[in-house]
């Protein structure tokens, strides 16, 4: 493998954070004999091929915008080759061995980038366009891991907006109101009353026509990482995050620098982390992943592991777990990198 297509931004509300993963990645990139073509997505979808060094000076108090910088390309599979084509004189810019996508969200998350990806045959780190899409939507996520033994919170599906009354038949508070297609705690609102569940209600389906209500958990937020390795499952051990907001929101993720204390490892037992670990496998496998992904899980005070979400894009940002995790276990963040796109297939 010569040559490695970047592709970050795309149309979410996640894009700045995508371009901080993207620059963290190209930074390690770089330093290989691999060839990388950083390729940024406008918010309207188009391509661009984006210089390193404009990619270098993106962070999110100043953060680059693709709309002004870069030339318009595209990646077309000729003769059984991936190239790069240029869209102000139609020429080839070179070849394509292999994508990293790294947009978070939809388009990137939902499986569309990598079904793209996988109509020209180009091989790509992570999960497949099916994989991809049933993970981002937590509706679809829930009822994939009903199959397993894999415990899970108590939660309800919406698709119009049902009284308070309704869900306190089957839910008990506090909520979590999120939108089904959505990640990095984007629209998702903890509900403590019928007057803040009728604002969360307004939020969720604000980004999405389908919203999940899920019971909240009294206890601890904990995660864990995969990495596919030869055809293994790799997994790290647990890391904690406890955040100094209401919950992990996305403010709390990447806005606050003080949002959130990050532990490792986390504060529980061996037992429960080998379950934990256990219960993540199941999950990947459930949910059809590959290459690599972050799997969330409450533990409520009792020592009950409840699955919470799988990630089949983590975040690469200089606080970012999935990153973090595997350098507890040794694994720098560049040979994570170049392991994961050893997994590049399509």
């Amino acid at each position: 493998m010569k040559s490695i297509a970047l592709i970050f931004g795309g149309p979410s509300e996640e894009h700045t954070v995508s371009l901080v993963s993207a620059k963290n990645i190209f930074e390690v990139l770089k330093e290989t004999d691999l060839q990388v073509f950083p390729i940024g997505v406008t918010h309207k979808k188009e391509w661009k091929l984006i210089k390193g060094e404009e990619l270098l000076k993106h962070d999110f108090q100043t953060p680059i915008n693709l709309d002004d910088i870069g030339d318009k390309v595209l990646l077309v599979n000729k003769e059984n080759s991936v190239q790069l084509i240029s869209q102000a004189d139609h020429k080839s810019m070179g070849t394509v061995d292999a994508a990293f996508p790294i947009c978070h969200g939809p388009f990137g998350e939902d499986g569309k980038l990598q079904s793209f990806l996988e109509d020209i045959q180009l091989p790509f780190v992570g999960s497949s366009s099916l994989a991809c899409s049933i993970s981002l939507d937590k509706d679809k996520t829930k009822a994939m891991i009903k199959s397993t033994d894999v415990p899970q919170v108590p939660y309800i599906k919406l698709t119009e907006k049902l009284p308070f009354k309704t869900l306190t038949q089957n839910l008990q508070l506090p909520w979590f109101v999120k939108p089904a297609n959505l990640g990095s705690s984007i629209g998702i609102s903890k509900v403590k009353s019928e007057e803040a569940y009728k604002e969360a209600l307004d939020l969720a389906f604000k980004y999405d026509n389908k919203v999940v209500v899920e019971q909240g958990v009294t206890g601890q937020e904990v995660e864990c990482a995969i990495l596919e390795k030869e055809g293994k499952l790799l997994v790290t051990g647990t890391g904690e995050i406890c955040p100094n907001h209401e919950f992990y929101s996305y403010e709390a993720k990447y806005i606050d620098p003080n949002g959130a204390q990050l532990i490792f490892p986390a504060n529980i037992t061996s037992e429960v982390v080998v379950k934990i670990q256990d219960y993540a496998k199941k999950a990947f496998k459930a949910l059809g992943c590959r290459g690599y992904a972050r799997v969330d899980f409450f533990v409520s005070e009792g020592g009950q592991i409840y699955f919470n979400e799988l990630n089949t894009h983590p975040g690469f940002t200089n606080i970012s777990m999935f990153p973090k995790l595997w350098e507890r276990e040794g694994l720098s963040y560049k040979d994570l990198i170049l392991q994961m796109i050893k997994e590049a297939r399509y």
